[in-house]
């Protein structure tokens, strides 16, 4: 009897209070798609779905074309112009990593350019952008194409330093630095530009363009060289004058440039006619290369 009763007591069930807790089961959650990882980090989702949809189009993985916008914006500079390059190979029939190979080097740029700025802050150039992100976009697009045209890094520190010492803000350096890079892509050496651009760091931005397209008069009226521009763009920048009266276009004048009053008769003087000698305007650290040839692909 006694054996029977602890026998029912071995076979008896578990009390339910003292049972094991079930396994958790694991739900497998589905890979995010290249269009989700994009905008986790921080691509626009409209912008993510375009590059996806054209590089299905072309038959090219989505996760390679979005690579170089992710890559801008997981620096914190703008994705949107990585995108438009993109967009704009892919539209144009190049090949896609020729496409992807620009566009991943102009993140790049505005990458450094970012760094530029920061850099800008810490020499005490004041108007930071930071919290105008439109005014920061369009800065760092500015400053990304001066370093695609072959503006090095040491010539934009010395813009800020000459900013810096006139009392001049962000905006003057910017300007003094898109304007080197038009002139570089226009085969001008930029230790030759360097000049002019510090006089124009040193003072309010002029309009978008105006030397660069003054330097295309110049030469369509028979310029020879850069260096009587250069020159008197120099001096009337330094001095705060206008420049819209620069090119002599009634040929009253043999190098075509019309001198401001008190300006030297000529100003063959600094460069000559011709581009000008390498070490002049030379900053250290500084190629004195020339300019990228105009319509090279940024």
């Amino acid at each position: 009897m006694l054996s029977a009763l602890f026998l029912a007591t071995l076979l008896a069930p578990p009390d339910a209070g003292v049972r094991p807790a079930p396994a958790p089961v694991e739900l497998s959650r589905p890979a995010a798609t290249p269009v989700e990882e994009a905008v986790l980090a921080g691509v626009p989702a409209n912008l993510a779905r375009e590059l996806a949809a054209r590089a299905e189009a072309r038959g090219v993985a989505a996760e390679a074309v979005l690579a170089p916008v992710v890559k801008a914006a997981r620096a914190g500079v703008p994705a949107a112009p990585v995108a438009a390059k993109v967009l704009e190979g892919l539209a144009k029939g190049v090949a896609a990593d020729r496409v992807l190979a620009v566009a991943g080097a102009l993140a790049d740029r505005l990458r450094q350019a970012a760094l530029l700025l920061e850099e800008r802050g810490a020499a005490g150039v004041g108007d930071d952008p930071a919290g105008d992100p439109a005014r920061r976009a369009g800065m760092l697009a500015d400053l990304a194409d001066a370093l695609g045209a072959g503006v090095p890094p040491a010539a934009v520190r010395a813009l800020v330093e000459a900013a810096r010492a006139a009392g001049r803000r962000c905006d003057s350096v910017v300007a003094a630095a898109r304007t080197l890079g038009e002139l570089a892509r226009r085969g001008i050496r930029v230790a030759d530009a360097m000049p002019l651009a510090t006089a124009l760091a040193a003072r309010p931005p002029l309009p978008t363009g105006e030397i660069a397209q003054l330097y295309d008069a110049y030469l369509r009226e028979g310029g020879e060289g850069a260096g009587p521009f250069l020159a008197e763009a120099r001096r009337r920048a330094a001095r705060g004058e206008p420049l819209e009266d620069l090119v002599d276009h009634f040929g009253e004048t043999p190098d075509h440039v019309n001198r401001s009053r008190g300006a030297p008769s000529s100003s063959h003087g600094d460069l000559g006619r011709g581009h000008g000698r390498g070490d002049l305007g030379a900053i250290p650290g500084l190629d004195t290369g020339r300019g990228r040839a105009r319509g090279h692909v940024k």
